[in-house]
């Protein structure tokens, strides 16, 4: 799909000569001012605008049917965005910023976007957050990080973490990383080096500092007693 909207400026008044459809989309029709072509708009804005041939268009009327088929832009860019995978509307904001649709048209396509259930940054949370935890085994910092890059507001997160506490034990999780991870530094001979290694790959797993100490206590503590 073309990333770039379709610019045109209205350089004065004129009427429709013809409305033909476009080749390399056929969703979209060729706007003929005065016989020349002016401008590409979606089938459904002529439907919506009531265009058709001989219809004399002011400078006005053709900024708002340009204003309504770039939210018909919008809306399909953020869609075919969308089918790939589940996204936050912040990253779908900064998707029709990049390729360069405005604020007005932007949040006009959010909202309506919301209304039709493909966006729930509060849905997606939940999800994100329990895949991360049981496919990865990924912490609270890390997941919390991760989301927060993709935009979601941190009360959203609060509630996606809280409801991961409920229903799991990151504490065990951690405790299961740590022990393989301790069995796999068993040949370092530097004890601070070891303790080190162990919390460095905790805190990239995304576990909490007071977890993370406990861990390698416990685990000392473990090798003291077989010692």
């Amino acid at each position: 799909m073309d990333d770039a909207p379709e610019r045109y400026e209205p350089q004065g008044p004129g009427t429709i000569t013809d409305l033909q459809p476009q080749r390399k989309n056929p969703h979209r029709l060729s706007v003929f001012l005065d016989g020349a072509f002016a401008f590409g708009v979606y089938q459904d804005v002529v439907l919506e605008q009531g265009l058709y041939p001989g219809q004399r268009l002011s400078v006005e009327d053709q900024q708002a049917v340009l204003a309504a088929d770039q939210y018909h832009l919008a809306r399909a860019r953020a869609l075919h965005f969308l089918a790939h995978r589940g996204r936050t509307e912040e990253e779908v904001r900064r998707k029709l910023r990049q390729v360069g649709f405005g604020e007005a048209v932007t949040e006009q396509t959010l909202d309506r976007l919301r209304e039709l259930g493909y966006l729930n940054d509060a849905a997606y949370a939940r999800a994100y957050t329990q895949a991360r935890y049981r496919s990865r085994g990924y912490g609270p910092r890390r997941i919390r990080d991760e989301l927060r890059r993709r935009g979601v507001p941190a009360s959203l997160i609060d509630e996606a973490l809280a409801e991961l506490a409920e229903q799991a034990d990151p504490l065990e999780a951690a405790r299961r990383h740590a022990r393989r991870r301790w069995r796999r530094l068993v040949h370092e001979p530097d004890a601070y080096k070891r303790r080190r290694k162990l919390s460095d790959f905790l805190v990239r797993r995304g576990f909490e500092y007071d977890v993370i100490r406990q861990l390698v206590e416990e685990l000392e503590r473990d090798d003291d007693l077989c010692d």
